[in-house]
């Protein structure tokens, strides 16, 4: 660890202007933290990191996969091939080709069981066995049966599933319901086309909201959302600004906490903020 680290809640990781107050920043090909003005914090010597989240930050050395916390020291050791952010109070993790949970401590609290798993959202997780989805408790107890071809998390009680070839929507006892009709929404807004298949979005009475002229978008989240002209992305508000240029070759996630996860050539990639700032360095 290098420097000193500025005074924050630690379980929130915020900062100034509502940005984290340490943001993973990469160095040409190491990766470490530094403040919302870029001042490093914890010293870019890892192969990869995540964000901060709930006070722990996977990161990588030797392909493989530990947690530090936010002064830099590690308190998970780097034995996992892969490691998700910490939703919940657990983490998914990888290790000889299975997926299972960790608890802050590093405890395995759910054990490596699964082909593939996902973040907890509201006390549930996505898993895979045997090539089908479903859904497990925060005590690995499988509560909706991995029989799904595909499945989505579940958004105000409801998540989509794909069954057979079919599309149907399930309450969280796995029972099937009608559509519902804001499912397609995020923050008022949904993503609508024209006849020359261009990219806008429409307000929660259909009214066009931002008109149809991007070559494709993404739905808003923390109030932005990514669009592509001419095959770059960036992001519009919600007012239909462009406040981040298309200039990316692709993104890779939304705007969570304030950054964005950009694609910037086939090998690197970086992180930006909601006003375009860059967190990296060639």
């Amino acid at each position: 660890m290098s420097g000193q680290i500025i005074a924050f809640n630690p379980l929130e990781n915020k900062g100034n202007d509502g940005l984290p107050a340490l943001i993973p920043y990469r160095q040409q090909e190491n990766w470490g933290f530094c403040t919302p003005d870029k001042k490093i914090v914890i010293a870019c010597t890892y192969e990869n990191t995540n964000p901060f989240s709930e006070g722990l930050a996977e990161v990588r050395k030797n392909d493989k996969s530990g947690y530090i916390d936010m002064t830099g020291n590690l308190v998970i050791p780097y034995k996992y091939d892969y490691g998700s952010l910490f939703k919940e109070g657990l983490a998914a993790v990888e290790k000889f080709g299975k997926y299972g949970y960790i608890d802050k401590t590093g405890k395995e609290v759910i054990p490596f069981l699964f082909s593939d798993a996902e973040d907890f959202i509201d006390g549930l997780a996505i898993v895979e066995q045997k090539d089908k989805w479903g859904f497990i408790d925060k005590t690995g107890k499988i509560v909706i049966p991995c029989k799904y071809d595909l499945v989505t998390a579940f958004k105000n009680g409801v998540a989509f599933v794909e069954l057979n070839g079919k599309n149907k929507y399930i309450d969280k006892k796995g029972s099937f319901v009608p559509e519902p009709e804001d499912q397609d929404y995020y923050e008022g807004l949904a993503l609508a086309y024209n006849d020359k298949d261009k990219v806008g979005y429409v307000d929660e009475q259909g009214n066009e909201a931002i008109a149809c002229v991007y070559d494709d978008g993404m739905d808003f989240s923390e109030g932005m959302a990514a669009v592509c002209l001419k095959g770059k992305w960036g992001f519009i508000n919600k007012s239909g600004t462009l406040v981040i240029p298309c200039k990316y070759p692709d993104f890779i996630d939304a705007f969570s906490d304030g950054l964005a996860l950009m694609q910037l050539s086939e090998d690197d990639f970086g992180f930006i903020d909601t006003k375009g700032t860059e967190y990296w360095e060639d």
